[in-house]
């Protein structure tokens, strides 16, 4: 049996702010001398973007811990046979990134206990902790985001009810023609997408991950007077977030499609938290 590491959580996903507690198990069936026993919780946030094919193909990536945190619970010594437990507590930081899984970066925060055994592989136990925002920090108040697109054959107004949202929530727009002159768009449609950008030493890329679209008639947006609709966020988005070597982001973008010509489009960026 040897030596033999558990460690007891009540759950595994936590908001940022929140006191992480849990208890380290160490089961010895024999006398163990270790450098020590320490318990640690890595957030890490890692990029890959590859380059090239064939034998010009290459892979770049960059590497960045947002939450570097160790907790000593043995210092170096004889340990003497038998069970012991070590409870421990810690705060996720409140500006931590939430968890993330995507096409070209990933935040994953780890929960891992050691045992450190000279000459002889380290007794260790490891699991993954999923992070997101505290939902009370997100959206306390109403925040109206207002955007114009103005030109000199138009100009219409698009209003928000905010400018941070949770999934699974409505965004309410209204969108107001103020001017077309001599514009005549067949439709405006309202286009919802979020991307992710990545760069990995010097490569770069962005990656649209999801978008949705609605469109509404010309007939329902008489001049002067404003429509208001509303857009539904889906439950399995991605939360947005900002790391060093990556993001997550939002966009609303409202467009007159205007035929045999280019598109005139007003947009802006928004929150949306899981």
């Amino acid at each position: 049996m040897g030596s033999v590491i558990q460690v007891e959580l009540p759950r595994t996903t936590y908001y940022t702010g929140e006191v992480l507690e849990g208890t380290l198990v160490l089961a010895l069936d024999s006398p163990e001398k270790a450098r020590g026993l320490h318990i640690e919780f890595i957030g890490r946030e890692t990029t890959e973007n590859t380059r090239g094919s064939g034998e010009h193909r290459h892979t770049y990536r960059s590497t960045h811990d947002h939450v570097a945190w160790a907790l000593p619970l043995l210092g170096e010594g004889a340990i003497a046979p038998g069970a012991y437990r070590f409870p421990f507590r810690f705060q996720i930081p409140a500006e931590a990134v939430p968890s993330y899984v995507g096409r070209h970066a990933n935040v994953k925060y780890t929960l891992t206990a050691r045992l450190d055994i000279p000459l002889w592989p380290d007794t260790t136990w490891s699991t993954e902790i999923f992070v997101y925002y505290d939902r009370n920090s997100v959206r306390q108040f109403a925040k109206p985001a207002r955007f114009l697109s103005s030109g000199p054959t138009h100009e219409f107004l698009v209003e928000l009810d905010g400018d941070r949202f949770f999934a699974r929530e409505m965004i309410a727009c209204q969108i107001t023609l103020l001017r077309l002159n001599d514009v005549q768009p067949r439709q405006i449609y309202v286009r919802f997408t979020g991307g992710e950008w990545a760069q990995a030493q010097h490569a770069e890329e962005t990656t649209q991950t999801f978008s949705q679209e609605m469109a509404l008639p010309m007939e329902s947006l008489p001049l002067g007077a404003p429509c208001a609709f509303e857009i539904p966020i889906p439950g399995e988005v991605q939360s947005s977030y900002r790391g060093r070597y990556s993001y997550y982001t939002y966009m609303i973008s409202v467009g007159l499609d205007v035929p045999w010509a280019r598109d005139i489009v007003a947009q802006t960026p928004i929150v949306v938290v899981r």
